[in-house]
């Protein structure tokens, strides 16, 4: 049988993006066809994919990298018995295809998105509200993953958080703190300038990652320091250090000891500090990855009633033919571009 083949991002080889075609899975009895209408190239996974960091038992080249997809149903099928063909949706992962690996799969035109192939969790396709841009759908998806790392915590109005990092995740989780726990502290450390900027918007205040941070982060809480941290930057130098932004506590039963949870993908080892700088600190540390399917309507649907807001993103918007030239581009601006959207409406 031969394989239907459809236009797609694809890194050949580390440093080498192109936009050529490749084939689909065969289609089964519950597939769902989908047609991409914008995507994204995500800062962390995706240019991680480009420079040749992924372990190598994750994926090989060429791949179809990607996950930050929406699009609309062509044909309906079992495996999204609620969607209908027109439907608006976010698409994301498809993990298997005929000719190339995936990693993560979200850059091709057509999609064949089926039990198969959706991930190992699930990976469903959500609808996207009548008053939700295609645009925030794309950015909806990574949104997920701090709003799954949230859970974690045992957040109260008092709190001070600081959230480390301020790209798409480090955004959304300064929004997603004030619409779980209003009332609560957020405190942003961000190293690069245009990114501090960003996060103006977002948290109540914004501190550089530099020789100053801990004494300014002294000064804000009166000595005491944050109560909890959510760690989205994605440097692998970061965590170990994270003692030095921590209140201490533990010491009584009734003394709730500060808590780190880690939100970025690291491309290398962690080094922690040395352990006497971290035992004395009774902390709790957890870690999540990537996202639970639930967390894509709860996304849209405060998008929808207009409390997680995209207006101060600088999204830039490339036609999905260049692609070759947007990771260019994207590797050599580095964090001084938030974010690349790819627009597939002309592509047939």
């Amino acid at each position: 049988m031969d394989l239907i083949r459809t236009p797609a991002v694809v890194i050949e080889r580390p440093f080498e993006a192109a936009f050529r075609p490749v084939a689909l899975t065969p289609k089964r009895a519950d597939t769902v066809v989908a047609q991409t209408l914008w995507s994204a190239i995500s800062t962390g996974t995706d240019m991680k994919t480009y420079r040749g960091e992924q372990h190598p038992e994750q994926c090989y080249y060429p791949l179809v990298p990607g996950y930050e997809n929406m699009g609309v149903i062509l044909e309906e099928g079992s495996y999204a018995p609620d969607l209908k063909a027109g439907d608006r949706v976010m698409i994301n992962e498809c993990r298997k295809y005929g000719d190339v690996c995936a990693a993560w799969g979200g850059g091709t035109r057509l999609v064949h998105k089926d039990s198969d192939n959706a991930g190992g969790a699930g990976d469903p396709m959500c609808k996207v509200p009548d008053n939700v841009s295609d645009t925030d759908a794309v950015l909806a998806y990574l949104a997920c993953v701090p709003l799954k790392g949230l859970e974690k915590f045992d957040l109260r109005p008092t709190d001070t958080v600081v959230v480390v990092g301020a790209g798409m995740v480090g955004i959304s989780a300064m929004q997603l703190l004030k619409i779980k726990c209003p009332g609560i502290r957020v405190i942003a450390i961000e190293k690069n300038g245009f990114r501090r900027e960003i996060a103006q918007h977002y948290a109540d205040v914004v501190l550089p990652h530099d020789d100053t941070t801990e004494r300014k982060l002294l000064d804000l809480t009166g000595g005491k320091k944050a109560d909890k941290i959510m760690e989205c930057s994605g440097n692998p130098a970061v965590p170990g250090i994270l003692h030095r932004y921590l209140k201490d506590g533990g010491w009584g039963d009734d003394d709730e000891p500060g808590h780190i949870h880690l939100q970025g993908d690291y491309p290398e080892k962690l080094l922690f500090d040395h352990y006497h700088r971290w035992f004395t600190k009774n902390c709790t540390i957890t870690m999540s990855c990537a996202i639970k399917a639930r967390g894509k309507a709860e996304i849209l649907k405060y998008m929808a009633e207009g409390k997680f807001d995209t207006s101060h993103l600088p999204c830039e918007i490339w036609p999905v033919q260049k692609v070759k030239e947007a990771f260019e581009y994207q590797n050599r601006k580095g964090y001084n571009v938030f974010k690349i959207l790819l627009d597939w409406r002309e592509v047939k």
